[in-house]
């Protein structure tokens, strides 16, 4: 029994580090973790994943209720003493498989490491009275206050629910904030250049990694959440598969890419949607993989070496500054903008708390301005694709609505046919496509098509 408390309490310590690093230097999870657990045991490395990521989608909650038990305001507290409370109190309220009592006391030794005996003191008084009422914490009342009830109950901004109470009525919201706390299932897309799906299944298997078609998207693999990272397999070693969302996998098809094409992606980093377009093209053809910023391009050569792609051409400038005489005439341009990322807050819920809605009005003229480089590329008869992973209106049927007045001379095509079956129902509009949380059980993503007249 001492050595699983010492291992979890390792574990616990490794997701108070994260946290740290997430609030004073505003890291991202998935960047700041490999390193912090990688002399972990498979389980303290799940734990610890599990507590850090889960910590910080129920942020404001958190907050909310260490706020209702402590005699001192967590804005007060040091960081390391902040978000040990933050800790323990996500394991006391929405973890019930760990013991209350080994949150609370991990946390106590943790306190006395990071603190002093007086915040030691604090930590045991704060959360012993946060597992007494956790069951029973005092909500907001959805009668008279709908916005803050959900933003408490579902750990959402006020900001964002505002939004989305001024889109959709109150049960379809309820519905959204349910969804955006289930992570969508991970997916990977096999790289048809040097397998088939069927057959990766049965190599996965072989590695104890059980992979499963999709039931949504058509030659995507679901993979169980489990004890082995998607990147750490022989197979992705050797160039079989990609990591990418379901929703993201839909992008790259819709232009259709044939061999022998040139294609261009202005905003081409990390690399899913401009590997999957070599990939469809049989890796005979062009595609320019355009990229401001040199460290990320250099993520699209590397996943572009694995996969075992030749047909890349990869350009380290702003997507915006492109012109003709930088590339040869393509016949489709995909614009796969920066945007506000709202769209995956199950997957990072770091997003939510970092987005405000001044971001989204910045990112809608650089969308806008993306779209420009493009049109101005673009021949007569050549396909143009948009597509971020946001539902929001600002960045999608207001950027849409802004190109068709401005740009007469494209034309939109119907994009909900082009979908696959499950996700043709609940779609809003026939010429754009969107996928929700609640709808699809996906991430959120928008995706607009247009082709340019004669």
């Amino acid at each position: 029994m001492p050595a699983r408390s010492t291992r979890t309490g390792q574990a616990r310590e490794a997701a108070l580090k994260a946290l740290v690093r997430f609030e004073e230097d505003r890291a991202y999870l998935n960047l700041i973790l490999p390193s912090i657990i990688r002399s972990l045991s498979t389980d303290e490395r799940s734990l610890a994943v599990q507590l850090a990521s889960g910590t910080i989608q129920r942020l404001n909650t958190l907050d909310w209720v260490i706020n209702l038990y402590s005699n001192r305001k967590i804005e007060t507290m040091t960081p390391w003493i902040r978000n040990l409370l933050r800790l323990g109190a996500y394991q006391l309220i929405y973890l019930d498989r760990v013991p209350a009592y080994a949150a609370i006391n991990e946390s106590v030794h943790l306190a006395g490491r990071y603190g002093h005996k007086g915040v030691a003191r604090l930590t045991n008084a704060v959360l012993r009275k946060i597992s007494r009422e956790a069951r029973s914490l005092p909500w907001p009342d959805p009668t008279l206050d709908q916005t803050a009830y959900l933003s408490l109950r579902y750990s959402i901004p006020l900001w964002l629910l505002k939004k989305m109470l001024r889109r959709f009525d109150y049960e379809e919201v309820g519905r959204w904030c349910r969804a955006v706390n289930i992570k969508p299932a991970l997916s990977i897309r096999p790289n048809l250049l040097r397998i088939k799906a069927d057959e990766l299944i049965i190599r996965l298997a072989n590695e104890g990694v059980g992979a499963v078609h999709s039931p949504v998207v058509p030659g995507m693999l679901r993979l169980p959440e489990g004890r082995i990272s998607p990147a750490a397999t022989a197979a992705f070693r050797n160039g079989l598969y990609t990591v990418q969302g379901e929703s993201s996998a839909l992008v790259a098809p819709l232009l259709d890419p044939n061999p022998g094409d040139i294609v261009v992606d202005l905003c081409s980093a990390p690399g899913g949607k401009t590997t999957h377009l070599a990939e469809l093209m049989h890796n005979e053809g062009l595609v320019y993989a355009v990229e401001l910023h040199r460290a990320r391009l250099e993520l699209v050569k590397k996943a572009a070496d694995r996969l075992g792609i030749t047909n890349l051409a990869a350009l380290n400038l702003d997507g915006r500054t492109l012109s003709s005489r930088d590339i040869k005439t393509p016949g489709a341009i995909l614009v796969d903008a920066p945007c506000s990322g709202l769209g995956v807050i199950a997957r990072l819920p770091e997003i939510k708390w970092r987005r405000s809605e001044e971001d989204i009005l910045k990112l809608q003229k650089l969308q806008l301005e993306l779209l420009e480089a493009a049109a101005g590329i673009l021949p007569a008869g050549g396909k143009l694709l948009y597509s971020v992973c946001s539902t929001e209106p600002e960045e999608t049927s207001a950027v849409v609505d802004t190109f068709n007045r401005t740009y007469s001379g494209f034309t939109a095509e119907p994009v909900d046919s082009l979908l696959p079956p499950a996700l043709q129902q609940d779609q809003d509009q026939r010429l754009t496509a969107t996928t929700w949380p609640h709808r699809h059980n996906l991430d959120g993503f928008f995706i607009a098509l247009w082709r340019k007249g004669h």
